[in-house]
């Protein structure tokens, strides 16, 4: 019987119990189309959790598994934000995730590694056409009419401007996460999920798409938690992250980044979990993030 089983209507997450006391993760994407993973194979390390990949024929759709030393990722014990603190320290387990991008963009580029992030391609589709499921056409009209085409277009832009081809490409794991992010259940050892999103482009993407979900969970909690003032674990979490993983070679870049991890996920919001009063307030918190990318770090940073 699975441990953990969770998803939605492009990807299940069944976690189940190993022989040896550790976790064998699937991710079953329900996607219909049998992608390329030539390029894709990746030795596991200390922090790095490699996929294997199994594509089943009759059901059309495709499965990565990791072995990972818990059932239950950062994510799931963060969020939603309580008081209460978590069952083990939250520096440690960020420090991980650091070694673990930092790991990934020190390896060789494998052949056939040629595209962006598919988060920033399916992002930029959307924002220059509006189309997709019902809920991304009403929340493009949204952006629309909220934000302004131009806004749309600086957004759009930002997406082209991360294509590789540049000198200082790196290899990416993509779309980093919380929700990809596990450790185990003392925080003792952390393993980053990678492989199903190994792309190319500049190291600051996939910093600074930690660092957007991060802010986005401190920008929430604060307006509410009973306490605003009390001090925020994102905030830690961001601070451990960022004295491991050291300075990023372009600020802007790494804002920029940042700020489309907040978009896209607002967008997989309207895609796969529905609409809310949120969504319009989220849209609006966009405008200001555009005009000045980097105010969209100000929630990790502690107040004067």
């Amino acid at each position: 019987m699975p441990v953990e089983e969770y998803g939605t209507s492009r990807l299940r997450t069944r976690v189940v119990t190993a022989p040896d006391g550790r976790y064998l993760w699937h991710r079953t994407h329900l996607t219909g189309t049998p992608p390329d993973r030539t390029a894709h194979r990746l030795t596991p390390s200390p922090n790095v959790a490699a996929a294997t990949f199994d594509w089943d024929t009759e059901t059309e759709t495709e499965t990565a598994s990791y072995t990972a030393p818990g059932a239950t990722s950062l994510a799931r014990t963060v969020w939603p934000p309580t008081p209460a603190p978590a069952p083990f320290a939250l520096g440690p387990v960020m420090e991980a995730v650091a070694r673990a991008l930092r790991d990934i963009g020190r390896r060789p580029l494998p052949p056939g590694t040629t595209g962006p992030p598919p988060a920033l391609g399916r992002l930029g589709r959307w924002l220059r056409t509006g189309a997709g499921p019902a809920g991304a056409v009403r929340l493009h009209r949204l952006c629309t009419d909220r934000l302004g085409p131009a806004r749309l277009d600086t957004l759009a832009q930002w997406c082209r401007d991360a294509a590789p081809g540049g000198p200082g490409d790196v290899l990416l794991h993509g779309e980093p996460s919380l929700g990809l992010t596990v450790p185990a259940p003392d925080g003792s050892h952390t393993v980053l999920l990678t492989g199903e999103t190994l792309s190319r482009g500049r190291p600051e993407h996939d910093a600074g798409w930690i660092l957007g979900e991060l802010a986005e969970m401190a920008d929430v909690a604060a307006r509410n938690l009973p306490d605003p003032s009390a001090p925020s674990p994102f905030r830690l979490m961001a601070g451990a992250f960022l004295t491991a993983y050291g300075a990023a070679p372009d600020d802007t870049l790494l804002c920029r980044s940042a700020t489309l991890r907040r978009t896209a996920h607002l967008l997989d919001f309207a895609e796969n979990v529905g609409w809310s009063a949120g969504v319009s307030a989220y849209a609006d918190a966009l405008a200001g993030l555009t005009d000045a990318p980097r105010s969209v770090l100000a929630p990790l940073t502690p107040p004067a």
